[in-house]
């Protein structure tokens, strides 16, 4: 067991170092390849499957631990996600062995898996964009570490996000992966080539029979029988000088965007880091009112005076409370409405103001929560109102909530902090000298979801991105290099730039090639847990890319090229097997 065992633990070991705390991200190129010894390697499927999860168990463990550092309830989520998730890698292993017993090289094999499985670990269980369309609760996966994103600081490869997003970085990363494997592991035979027969659970082969076209080793299923020995033995040559090219044209390609970019200069905003801790921010509220009025005056006292100031993710203390316009309220919330337009308008801010709070709204004839940004103009009035549309469960809402209540001990709250997720992609409109922009508002994690920018800069495209978010949770861990990094990908897929205000940081202003243009302190590390306000002119973009006009067609391909591989004719019983003798 250990010879298979250790690979794959290697395999974890690396890939976590190639992301944050570590970053290492060339080790990106070659981390999966001691795990994809797994595919030809001579054990029974149960030892081959269980090491090929187990890796992952070690990689996800080590990647998300900073999630258990929010609250002690928080450590189930940290479990749940290391038991998981891994179940992807299984189902990767799967995929690609089946592909290399039909003589697929693994520098095709191995990304069509990976950014498959990618896809659909990032809308797991309910964010499937089609299930939005049904009106059903539409929450965020967990798509935090792609293979593409240890690149986040390799930018001439970066810039082929805007073609197909993430996922296409990633694809070229794993066919490197691939390419290295299949030179490493060229003198081991395919799975079973030349057998006649099929693997069972124990490692043996059985007599030759039909498969089934659903047969998976996870369903108790077969796998198909394998080619005879094709591609057996042979160096990868041709699949390699493929992979180079591939790395090429994509470098290229970056290089030429990098060198042709050319942005105007927009409106200037100043984004507010407080870094109060979560647990003075729960409290009275005295340590987050003081810190963010302090930075508030501070960031309106400075020349040139921002167009436009931005408060992180539920940031500012008081509730926003709207009645929908045609929305008849009952007596004690409309009066509630209209004292909460009164106090926001005695006190209205110099500059137009972007707000992280809690909103209450009354529509379809009742009350609801979100979690909102709210923009006021300078007499305190709205002037427009973003509602977080995929929301983080055990944090923003509870699943089976109403049907199993025990379920609400999960959670890091007090209380019941259950919301709503927004139902409109609002684009926010703000007047800076002669010029009229709107932006798209990105709150907490939305921005690790590409398909949500992307919806943003597709139809009515926005000038720019702004993402609001309460990373205090998190308390100075490499939960805050690993977002930013994460958020670099959005500017690149949309060639927006993108504001990002965060508590506890990395606050900062992100170019539409993925720059990082300023944050806090010199690096990334000395930007967190500091006070500070970023002020910086937007750059506006306005190229238009293939990732924003047709979305995430890479892992859409993969999947049609799993099902076409898939589609294996079956043979009639009694007819000879592909490697039987003809008679006559």
């Amino acid at each position: 067991m250990l010879r298979v065992l250790l690979p794959a633990v290697a395999t974890g070991v690396l890939l976590w170092a190639a992301f944050f705390p570590l970053d290492l991200g060339p080790l990106g190129f070659v981390a999966l390849v001691p795990w994809l010894s797994l595919v030809r390697a001579d054990v029974s499927r149960r030892r081959r499957y269980l090491a090929a999860y187990l890796g992952g168990v070690v990689f996800f463990a080590l990647a998300t631990q900073w999630i258990r550092v929010a609250h002690q309830m928080m450590y189930m989520s940290w479990l749940g996600l290391s038991v998981i998730m891994p179940v992807t890698w299984v189902l990767a292993l799967d995929l690609v062995r089946r592909s290399d017993r039909l003589g697929v090289p693994l520098a095709l094999s191995v990304p069509v898996a990976w950014v498959g499985l990618e896809y659909v670990r990032m809308h797991f269980p309910t964010g499937f964009p089609f299930l939005a369309e049904l009106g059903l609760q539409h929450m965020i996966g967990f798509g935090w570490y792609f293979l593409g994103y240890t690149q986040h600081a390799f930018l001439p490869l970066v810039q082929v996000a805007d073609l197909g997003g993430v996922y296409a970085v990633s694809f070229v990363v794993a066919a490197v992966n691939g390419a290295v494997a299949g030179w490493v592991y060229c003198s081991r035979p395919s799975p079973l080539a030349g057998e006649g027969g099929r693997e069972s659970s124990s490692g043996r082969v059985r007599g030759e029979a039909v498969p089934s076209p659903i047969a998976h080793p996870s369903l108790g299923g077969e796998a198909p029988p394998p080619s005879p020995a094709r591609g057996e033995g042979k160096k990868p040559v041709l699949s390699t000088a493929a992979v180079l090219a591939l790395v090429a044209a994509c470098v290229g390609y970056g290089s030429w965007r990098l060198g042709h970019a050319e942005f105007a200069p927009g409106p200037r905003v100043a984004a507010l880091q407080g870094s109060v801790p979560q647990d003075a921010k729960d409290g009275s509220g005295s340590t987050l009112v003081k810190a963010y009025r302090k930075l508030f005056f501070e960031a309106l006292d400075a020349r040139p005076t921002p167009d436009l100031v931005v408060w992180p993710e539920t940031c500012f203390p008081d509730e926003w409370v709207e009645v929908a316009e045609g929305e008849q309220a009952d007596p004690e919330f409309a009066r509630a409405a209209q004292k909460c337009a009164e106090a926001f308008a005695k006190g209205p801010p110099a500059v137009p103001t972007l707000l992280g709070l809690n909103g209450l709204a009354w529509e379809g004839g009742r009350r609801w929560k979100y979690n909102s940004a709210l923009l006021l103009d300078t007499r305190g009035h709205k002037l427009g109102r973003y509602d977080k549309m995929h929301l983080v469960p055990f944090g923003e809402y509870v699943p089976l909530g109403e049907t199993l209540p025990f379920m609400s001990v999960f959670t890091p709250y007090k209380h019941d902090y259950s919301c709503r997720p927004g139902q409109l992609w609002t684009r926010l409109p703000l007047a800076a000298g002669d010029r009229s922009y709107k932006f798209g508002c990105l709150i907490c994690y939305e921005d690790s979801d590409p398909s949500l920018a992307r919806r943003y800069a597709a139809a009515d495209p926005v000038d720019f991105f702004v993402n609001i978010s309460n990373d205090g949770w998190f308390d100075g861990t490499e939960e805050h290099e690993q977002h930013l990094a994460i958020c670099r990908f959005r500017a690149v897929e949309t060639r927006r730039a993108v504001v990002r205000a965060v508590n506890m940081g990395i606050s900062g202003v992100i170019d539409p090639d993925g720059r990082i243009v300023t944050i806090p302190g010199d690096t990334w590390s000395a930007s967190k847990k500091v006070e500070a306000v970023v002020s910086a002119v937007v750059p506006i973009d306005s190229r238009t890319t293939l990732y924003a006009r047709f979305g995430d067609w890479v892992p859409a391909a993969c999947w049609l090229a799993v099902a076409l591989s898939l589609r294996r004719p079956r043979r009639r019983e009694g007819l000879p097997g592909p490697g039987a003798p003809a008679s006559g």
